[in-house]
């Protein structure tokens, strides 16, 4: 009887153990986010209040930006993967993004432009026409960046004390930007931040990181 009992045991052992192996483990997918190359614009503010594009500037922000990006994303986990050689359908997605991000500045940041039916950045959509980007890079989601930044030179800051004391509204130099996450399957825009401030510098790195983390505060990847 006892040895009856001790087979029986171990065929149970036997089978539970077979049925833990048999069972497939859940797995965490890693999601795979195609980064268009962020579009970014730094700019010197004359005395006269005439932007001019600087391209040393512009480029020191975009590696530091990009680099950023990439180490942010590397703690979290997700794959990144470049738009490399961008169709001419990646291009008129990405313009396509810009207009829509500018149409939700206007309404969701505007209290007097709101919309009822656009009340979140969730309620925008590019269409089912990105699924073509999720086919060709086998991704989730597409990230689009936005920096726009301006300095002013010293001659120019001198033109704004001096407008100040006299009581003046000058344009004064400022960053802003905005990035989103889109939903390649139907295009949907499933996050968006904004960022706006006269603080920091993108030419150097430090002020260009804490840039980029207030940029993507909250992003749920």
């Amino acid at each position: 009887m006892k040895s009856r009992m001790v087979r029986l045991a171990i065929f149970v052992a036997g089978s539970w153990l077979w049925a833990a192996e048999a069972t497939p483990q859940p797995m965490t997918a890693t999601k795979r986010i195609v980064m268009i190359e962020p579009d970014v614009q730094l700019m010197e503010l004359d005395a006269g209040g005439i932007l001019e594009p600087r391209a040393d500037w512009t480029k020191a922000a975009q590696t530091f930006i990009d680099r950023d990006l990439r180490a942010h994303f590397a703690k979290t986990g997700a794959e990144l993967v470049n738009a490399d050689r961008p169709t001419p359908r990646d291009i008129q997605l990405v313009k396509l993004h810009t207009v829509v991000a500018k149409a939700i500045l206007t309404h969701l940041y505007n209290r007097d432009a709101s919309l009822r039916n656009k009340a979140r950045a969730r309620d925008w959509t590019l269409g089912p026409g990105t699924n073509e980007m999720r086919d060709r890079y086998g991704a989730d989601y597409a990230l689009f960046v936005f920096v726009r930044d301006s300095y002013s030179t010293a001659n120019r800051q001198w033109v704004e004390v001096l407008g100040n004391l006299a009581g003046a509204h000058l344009d004064t130099a400022v960053q802003e930007g905005f990035a989103s996450l889109d939903d390649l399957r139907n295009g949907n825009i499933v996050w968006f931040n904004r960022l706006i401030t006269t603080y920091g510098d993108l030419r150097t790195e430090e002020p260009a990181q804490l840039a980029v983390d207030a940029l993507i505060k909250d992003m749920p990847l």
